[in-house]
């Protein structure tokens, strides 16, 4: 007996994948290509089954209140707040925050990320996510050639992509096509062999203007068999299996395998903000509205046909010989006509008008539920309020509407975190170990601050040697130690900064937190509670001063500032900075001053 290859593994469970369906409920059976499809297709106002020739009305509705909770649930860089969790790691947890708000962000569309992370999510109730090559990367669900329909993640799931030749050559730097990794072509070869098609579904193609290669990303358990070539279909392991698929002279298909190894679970990560249980996919917004969007464009199409019937003007006459003497099609506009004496000339009816004025209602009627679903109702679409409406009952009602979408929001931007964690920060950690030149965009004030911590730390290294070596430091001697470090640092400049935090840093261990879009912090509330502290003390500098040379109350003016969006190291000259010096007396004042001591020495 031939044991099944990989590639007949793959051509088996897509061309599954496509029809079959699961039995979610008692009376609810469903496919994730299907589901998929159909919410693509309405959402872009484009039915998906029957004609497509602009003859048949589409109104779409899905559209406008899917974009409404595309901005209100939006959330951007500008979202992602850092603060110190501990003292430990307070350097280094300032450098992530640096080099991620000025060089990490900069270098990589994290907007464009959270977009489509929050679009996927709303369209089709979930969101793939896997580790890119530079940054993490959405899984288009459309891509999904096959996967476990009850739990996405709970089985092998592959992926469905085309490569043209060039992009398939720049793929040999992560070890495509190389035969140590599992290869069993190269990819000029397979380039060679490519044809101008890309396969939309099973049996039908789209014709391209080049080449093309059809590849399929493989990940999850898989048996021995597929990854060693031989006869062991028992033992299962975690591997990432990269197959590309060629057409023969005589039509066929002939898989070959380009990267196999085995791998590291954890790559993808998975989040709906509205799980259904036992499926593949939660249940979205482009879902939840799936019957008021088909019965709208049922409703429409109904009373575009009375409209047109209505549109037409048959006529009829009690005059037998009318139609033998005149050709009303062929008459002129205002030209005469005449009949017998005591005939009349008829219009058949054709349509009601209340027949038109029913669809009409229920159609809106339709509308109606649809916003109430997406939480998308008239004040928060921005439309006119009802006459009579107060401002703040406008705006009670707008914060009404908003609170499912805040609901939504808030579990996005834990996944968010996640994602963070678990690619983003790594990410960053690995560069700056690995001495980026990014501290070059230092302000002064950040680089006092900077220069502060290093050059203790530098005096306490030798300091410690010293008193290792027998000797005595006094305490004007470890200022002055310090002072002459931090002095010779400054001169060397931003760039040879970072070479040396490379050294300092290297086994300090990260301790950040993170807040987005105030889901993990609500960043008003503190910030309002701990600066209610301050109010009294803001209106003495001297008072501020002094309030800030206690220990307790100078940590909690830093976390004003973190909680706020801002860094208390842009601020370190104002929190170092000695109490305002007393003025002077004028010489009258001494005087003054003076003569009560006077009188009493007499």
């Amino acid at each position: 007996m031939i044991e099944p290859t990989i590639y007949d593994y793959i051509k088996s469970e897509a061309n599954k994948f496509l029809t079959e369906e699961i039995e979610v409920g008692k009376n609810w059976r469903w496919n994730f290509y299907n589901h998929v499809q159909l919410i693509f297709h309405l959402k872009n106002g484009v039915f998906f089954t029957g004609d497509n020739n602009w003859l048949r009305a589409f109104q779409n509705i899905m559209e406008p209140i899917l974009n409404l909770s595309y901005w209100t649930e939006d959330i951007e860089v500008k979202d992602v707040f850092f603060y110190i969790e501990e003292t430990t790691g307070k350097v280094l947890s300032f450098l992530l925050k640096k080099y991620h708000d000025e060089v990490f962000t900069r270098e990589h569309d994290l907007d464009d990320l959270f977009d489509k992370i929050t679009e996927s999510d709303l369209d089709y109730g979930g969101v793939l996510v896997q580790k890119g090559v530079e940054m993490p990367e959405v899984i288009p669900l459309q891509s999904v050639a096959f996967c476990d329909q009850t739990d996405i993640l709970g089985g092998p799931v592959a992926f469905k992509h085309y490569f043209s030749p060039d992009k398939l050559r720049g793929m040999s730097k992560f070890g495509w096509g190389e035969e140590s990794n599992g290869a069993t072509i190269t990819l000029d070869e397979l380039c060679i062999l490519a044809s101008a098609e890309k396969e939309q579904t099973l049996g039908t193609s789209n014709k391209t203007t080049g080449k093309t290669i059809e590849v399929y990303i493989v990940r999850g358990n898989l048996p021995e068999q597929y990854l060693e070539d031989n006869d062991n279909m028992e033992d299962y392991y975690n591997q990432l299996q990269i197959v590309a698929f060629y057409t023969k002279e005589d039509s066929t298909k002939e898989g070959v395998a380009l990267y196999r190894k085995k791998e590291d679970e954890g790559d993808l990560k998975f989040f709906t903000s509205m799980e259904v249980y036992q499926r593949a996919l939660g249940r979205g917004v482009g879902e939840s509205i799936l019957h008021q969007q088909i019965w709208t464009n049922c409703l429409t199409i109904w009373k575009m046909n009375l409209m047109e019937a209505s549109s037409r003007v048959p006529l009829y006459t009690d005059d037998s010989s009318y139609t033998t003497k005149n050709k009303i099609q062929d008459m002129d506009n205002l030209e005469i006509t005449t009949i017998e004496d005591g005939k009349k000339i008829y219009q058949v009816p054709t349509t009601s008008p209340t027949n038109i004025t029913l669809y009409s209602n229920e159609i809106n009627s339709l509308y109606n539920v649809a916003q109430t679903i997406g939480s998308a109702q008239d004040p928060i679409m921005g439309a006119q309020p009802v006459s009579g409406t107060t401002f703040r009952g406008q705006e009670r009602n707008v914060a009404q509407a908003k609170g499912l979408h805040d609901r939504r929001k808030g579990q996005r931007a834990k996944f968010i975190e996640k994602i963070y964690r678990w690619d983003i920060i790594p990410r960053m950690t690995k560069e700056i170990l690995k001495g980026k030149k990014f501290l070059a965009t230092l302000s002064t004030e950040e680089l006092t601050w900077i220069s502060d911590n290093v050059s203790t730390n530098m005096a306490n290294e030798k300091i410690k040697a010293l008193i290792l070596s027998g000797k005595e430091v006094t305490k004007e001697e470890q200022d002055t130690m310090t002072q002459l470090f931090k002095q010779d640092f400054l001169k060397k400049g931003n760039k040879h900064l970072v070479e040396i935090l490379k050294k300092d840093f290297e086994d300090v261990e990260i301790k950040l937190g993170i807040s987005v879009a105030n889901k993990q912090k609500n960043i008003a509330d503190l910030s309002d509670k701990v600066l209610s502290i301050f109010q009294t003390a803001f209106s003495n500098p001297v008072a501020f001063q002094q309030t800030l040379q206690i220990p307790g109350m100078s940590d909690a003016f830093s976390k004003i500032l973190e909680y706020g969006g801002m860094s208390p190291i842009d601020f370190q000259t104002l929190i170092s900075a000695p109490p305002p010096m007393q003025p002077i007396p004028s010489p009258i004042q001494q005087s003054q001053l003076q003569a009560p001591a006077n009188q009493t020495m007499q």
